[in-house]
């Protein structure tokens, strides 16, 4: 048996691209998984790859709603029990800009989908973990965080906005015996990009690398993990 057998695991943005490989995959491994997305037609094609449905909990919503976001973790304990890992995994880069041409309605939206999004499902869910004195919260980042690029202002920010919460959460949470790693993925081949790029990470092979660094000696902090394509060396 795995880390991950009889987990209860949510994973937002499980409908598509990177999250649907976690979905997938947790699956495998024994997991009880919760995820969502915005799409119902994403979400049925996810739903005909798992044959025990008894052992997931899902639903279609915009991120944007904390209602929503509420409603889905409470749901999500009610039917598979309490959370015992959260992995933030939904995010959008829906607008690309110079720092003096950003629009402020594309800025707050990313920020909104990136940032806050992410921290109202950690206070959602960390309430069960504070009380068990036990959790694993991962946030999926992005290498912007590492470096900066021109024209992703927006994405940028708001993704290193959650990098900053997930850092000071990591030495709040410890306290409680919650762990909290943050992943930094580079280039991804997936829908996210409007071109398809086959010498970026696959969804596939990026989903195996996470699960199984986080199978690890309870004893074992793995704060950071950073995965890029070998091609990508915009690093420095």
């Amino acid at each position: 048996m795995g880390y991950w057998t009889d987990k209860c695991v949510i994973v937002t943005g499980g409908t598509s691209g990177l999250g649907k490989n976690l979905v997938v995959m947790l699956i495998k491994k024994g997991a009880k998984v919760a995820f969502c997305g915005r799409s119902k037609e994403k979400m049925e094609k996810v739903l005909n790859e798992i044959e025990d449905k008894n052992r997931v909990y899902y639903d279609t919503f915009e991120i944007t709603d904390d209602n929503k976001i509420s409603s889905f973790v409470k749901g999500a304990e009610q039917k598979l029990g309490s959370i015992d890992v959260l992995i933030n995994c939904a995010g959008a880069n829906t607008a690309r800009a110079s720092v003096d041409e950003i629009n402020i309605e594309d800025f707050d939206l990313m920020f909104k989908i990136n940032t806050v999004a992410p921290l109202v499902f950690i206070k959602e869910c960390y309430k069960g973990m504070k009380e068990r004195k036990e959790g694993l919260i991962v946030n999926i980042l992005s290498t912007c965080c590492l470096f900066s690029n021109e024209g992703l202002g927006s994405y940028t920010a708001s993704k290193s906005a959650l990098d900053g919460l997930t850092k000071v959460l990591r030495k709040e949470a410890r306290k409680n015996n919650i762990r909290v790693c943050s992943v930094y993925p580079g280039g991804i081949n997936t829908p996210f990009r409007p071109q398809e790029r086959k010498e970026y990470l696959s969804p596939d092979s990026t989903a195996e690398a996470i699960l199984k660094a986080l199978d690890i000696d309870n004893n074992i902090a793995l704060d950071e993990i950073v995965l890029r394509p070998f091609i990508e060396s915009n690093y420095c």
